[in-house]
């Protein structure tokens, strides 16, 4: 009896250690390629931060993750793989230009977005 007891006990433990992965894997995620460019331009910018955040917050079984933070390569791109659906919030920060945020809704197996970023405004003073 004890034995069967025993049996019992390790398949539940093997059963709630897989099944998360299980679901998490099931779980319809997106390539996401963001490019980043200067409005004035076009020309890309890289070394821009990308943050993408879940804007209601969401977490994968396996991946404790809320949020991917990375910054663009030499052709202003960045691509995020296995990002679940869902809408999230793009902020980009890059030198010399205005830092950039927008709402969007990931719900296809690729996604991109092209984010053009303006220069910075004149500083108005009252002196």
């Amino acid at each position: 009896m004890r034995k069967a007891a025993l049996i019992v006990a390790v398949f539940l433990l093997l059963l709630a250690y897989l099944a998360p992965t299980y679901m998490a894997a099931e779980e319809e995620t997106t390539r996401l390629t963001v490019r980043v460019v200067s409005k004035t331009n076009d020309k890309p910018v890289n070394d821009a931060h990308v943050v993408v955040r879940f804007v209601v917050a969401k977490t994968l079984r396996r991946d404790k993750r809320t949020s991917w933070e990375a910054k663009t390569n030499q052709r202003g791109t960045l691509v995020l793989t296995q990002i679940p659906y869902g809408a999230v919030k793009v902020q980009v920060i890059a030198r010399g230009y205005q830092t950039y945020g927008e709402q969007y809704e990931l719900n296809k197996p690729e996604q991109q977005l092209t984010i053009q970023l303006k220069l910075p405004g004149e500083q108005v003073s009252g002196y």
